[in-house]
């Protein structure tokens, strides 16, 4: 959802509230703005306000992040001046970091709640439009219900409750935000209705109108609003000429959408028409539906970009008339180069992207929470999936979905043949016809198994991991349903110790602590924690010292001084 946000403050305005002289736009990518000799002074309003010129200089010259990095060294003074931490959130949010990042600095310029330059509606009116793009509407709906008390009703503010009600609806959402009396349903009519009486002259409602009633059927009150909308429509295409490609298919005059969409088409909807001007690939499918293009003149149109949407694919594929059209269509996605995206909830921000080179799949991304951090990769071999890359964890499949090993921070599980699959994606078929297969397209499994390190664990027959106690040595723990049985550590290929364990803790312990190739030291346990050692030093059979564990935390150390198998000398520590 595009929504206007605080205008950065003109330089030259900058530059005479400073006193400060303008400074070269080309200064380096390391370049610290702020002056040697300002003292660094945490809390200082007077330096918070010279961070906050000095990143507002960068924007004003398009150095987006160069400001980003003097923001986060003024991290300090945050908590005197919400702008900082204001101007932070717009900086990580242009440079599409993490937004959940955005929102922690929004949530500390709210909290913080001095303000300057900025005020808390504009934080407000950010944070709502994270929020949505994060699926959290219920939150957003809450925010915006304290952007109403701060600042009243704004077209933007408007915007995005329009936005946030209509995600609720699209995932079904049951629950019901505090801030809201009706159902979901009800109250995103009432509100539509109310954003195009207030804003006659806003073409963003309409936007969210005709995308919430694509592929729905539409009852009495939905068919009410579009009604308006429509008769509203030729007023607002010069201000947005794609309303006419989102409006055609609910245009029952077969004959008045076939003229709209051929004028949008032809870029003559708008006064001044940009030189570039190319139809949105959503026009393809209303396009081809009025007969306004071909087949392969729709196949022809999509494939002019390296970026296609899964969407646009399938409505295509199936408005194709002929079996040449289909034939050709699956064709060109198996000659495919480029993406493929998918945005499952049609929220404006695609949440998966599958990479494809001459119709073979390579890599495949998954967002889960939208907050521009890629929670699962995936890398194909000839179309099969080999590893994938998760928060916690890297995958190794043997023959996909049957998983070789799993790879958790510096542990390596293994797994037995065919032990323990695990299927993250499933592959649905774009395009296909009666000579072709279609070209595999992965998604998300929400019906998989989940996984964690007990999963592994239990499946794994045994896990690796540095020795902690012999430098370079790695250990390998054998398991049996996840329960440890023995543990070796190895070390320059030669086992310097062996563990066995007892329903599942270790119970003898041998080891080679001199390196010398025989295991002259003996531990013993209680559940899991050493109750005594003793060594052979020399290899005689005669364990010359001995260590008692007690339970208080000290130790006992004894000692045969003559070698007899007597230890008469001892001391605790």
């Amino acid at each position: 959802m595009r929504v206007r946000f605080a205008l950065i403050v003109p330089l030259m305005m900058i530059i005479a509230a400073a006193g400060l002289p303008a400074q070269s736009a080309d200064y380096d990518d390391e370049a610290v703005y702020l002056d040697e000799d300002w003292p660094v002074q945490r809390g200082d309003p007077a330096i918070a306000e010279k961070y906050l010129l000095w990143a507002e200089d960068a924007i004003g010259m398009g150095r987006w992040r160069q400001a980003r990095a003097a923001l986060e060294r003024a991290v300090d003074f945050a908590d005197v001046s919400s702008d900082i931490s204001y101007l932070l959130a717009l900086a990580r949010s242009h440079e599409n970091e993490s937004r959940k990042l955005v929102l922690e600095s929004l949530q500390q310029a709210i909290g913080t709640g001095r303000w300057k330059r900025y005020t808390e509606a504009h934080a407000r009116l950010m944070e709502a439009d994270q929020l949505i793009t994060l699926r959290r509407y219920s939150a957003a709906l809450d925010t915006l219900a304290v952007y109403r008390n701060i600042t009243g009703e704004t077209a933007d503010a408007a915007i995005l409750r329009l936005a946030a009600l209509k995600g609720m609806i699209n995932r079904g959402t049951r629950s019901r935000p505090a801030s809201l009396t009706l159902p979901v349903q009800v109250e995103f009519r009432r509100r539509m209705l109310e954003a195009m009486d207030n804003y006659p002259r806003d073409p963003r409602p309409l936007r969210i109108l005709f995308d919430y009633a694509h592929g729905r059927e539409p009852d009495r009150d939905d068919i009410a609003l579009i009604e308006i909308a429509l008769r509203r429509l030729p007023f607002l295409l010069e201000a947005d000429q794609e309303l006419a490609w989102m409006a055609a298919p609910f245009i029952s005059d077969t004959a008045e959408a076939r003229r709209l969409l051929s004028a949008y088409r032809a870029g003559s909807l708008k006064s001044r028409q940009n030189a570039d001007f190319k139809p949105n690939p959503a026009s393809i499918a209303p396009a081809l539906n009025l007969g306004l293009i071909d087949d392969n003149g729709a196949t022809e149109e999509l494939f002019s970009k390296s970026i296609l949407d899964k969407k646009h694919i399938v409505s295509i594929g199936n408005l194709i008339r002929g079996e040449a059209g289909r034939n050709y269509l699956a064709e060109k996605l198996h000659s495919f180069t480029g993406a493929i995206i998918e945005n499952e909830d049609r929220d404006d921000y695609p949440e998966s992207r599958a990479l494809y080179h001459q119709g073979n799949l390579q890599e495949y991304y998954y967002d889960a929470d939208q907050d521009g951090v890629t929670d699962m990769f995936i890398a194909f071999n000839a179309g099969t999936p080999q590893q994938a890359e998760l928060p916690t964890m890297l995958i190794y499949w043997e023959r996909y979905p049957l998983v070789k090993r799993a790879v958790l921070e510096d542990e390596i599980y293994l797994s037995a043949p065919a032990g323990f699959s695990f299927a993250p994606v499933f592959f649905e078929e774009l395009g296909g016809s009666g000579k072709y297969a279609g070209l595999l397209f992965p998604r998300l499994n929400s019906r998989g198994q989940s996984i964690s390190r007990r999963v592994i664990s239990a499946y794994s027959t045994s896990v690796q991991r540095p020795s902690a106690e012999f430098s370079g040595g790695v250990e390998q723990i054998f398991l049996n349903r996840g329960i440890p049985v023995r543990a070796e550590v190895t070390l320059n290929n030669t086992i310097v110790s062996v563990t066995e364990f007892e329903n599942g803790y270790p119970v003898v312990q041998r080891l080679d602590m001199d390196l010398d190739g025989r295991m002259e030291t003996v531990r013993n346990f209680d559940k899991s924690s050493i109750r005594a050692a003793e060594s052979d030093w020399y290899g005689g059979g005669v364990f010359g010292s001995a260590e008692l564990y007690r339970e208080d935390g000290s130790v006992v150390y004894s000692w045969d001084l003559d070698g007899d198998g007597t230890r008469e000398y001892s001391e605790a520590r």
